[in-house]
């Protein structure tokens, strides 16, 4: 039903018990009972009333404090891991840069190091080069002196005679005599 459907039921249940007038006697009737039933139901229903809109103000204020203390936290919980992660981030940087001059020293240390063992190898060839020069020039030496006595040798056994060989270890003798006598005469 809506509100002009309404309206004409009152007016038609106002007029008829009279036929054919609008019956005022009904209208104020029915309006003193209404404004009577208003009044008792507000005297009876006012406290009431009022303590349910004021604890449903207080609910919907309670409601709305929780809700801008969760915001508020949310928000603070949103800085927090925005500033721990700024901070992670910092820290990943960080670390990476520690690696990289770790490794930049580390790399340093092994350029050093196989330098140096590269000149120690270096000395330890030449000093086993001049070490087998001077075997080699021992070897030879010992080769030409027995070489060069061989060929004395063969020329002396052709060019000496009785006379010279007998002169020769003569001389040896001595030499050797005088040579004994030196040694015994230092000690």
């Amino acid at each position: 039903m809506t509100n002009p459907d309404i309206i004409s039921l009152i007016i038609t249940s106002a007029t008829e018990g009279q036929g054919h007038g609008f019956n005022w006697t009904f209208v104020g009737e029915h309006t003193v009972n209404f404004i009577i039933l208003f009044s008792v139901l507000a005297y009876f229903l006012k406290e009431p009333l009022r303590n349910f809109l004021v604890e449903r103000r207080g609910i919907i204020g309670n409601q709305i404090q929780e809700a801008k203390k969760a915001i508020d936290e949310a928000k603070q919980r949103y800085e927090d891991y925005a500033y721990k992660l700024k901070k992670m981030d910092d820290e990943i940087w960080s670390l990476k840069e520690t690696i990289r001059k770790e490794g930049e020293v580390e790399r340093e240390e092994i350029l050093k190091q196989a330098e140096a063992t590269s000149h120690k190898i270096a000395e330890e060839a030449k000093e086993t080069i001049k070490l087998e020069a001077a075997k080699a020039r021992r070897e030879i030496q010992s080769e030409v002196v027995s070489l060069a006595v061989g060929l004395a040798e063969g020329l002396i056994k052709q060019n000496l005679d009785e006379a010279d060989e007998r002169q020769l270890i003569e001389d040896f003798i001595t030499k050797v005599k005088e040579e004994k006598k030196w040694d015994q005469s230092q000690h």
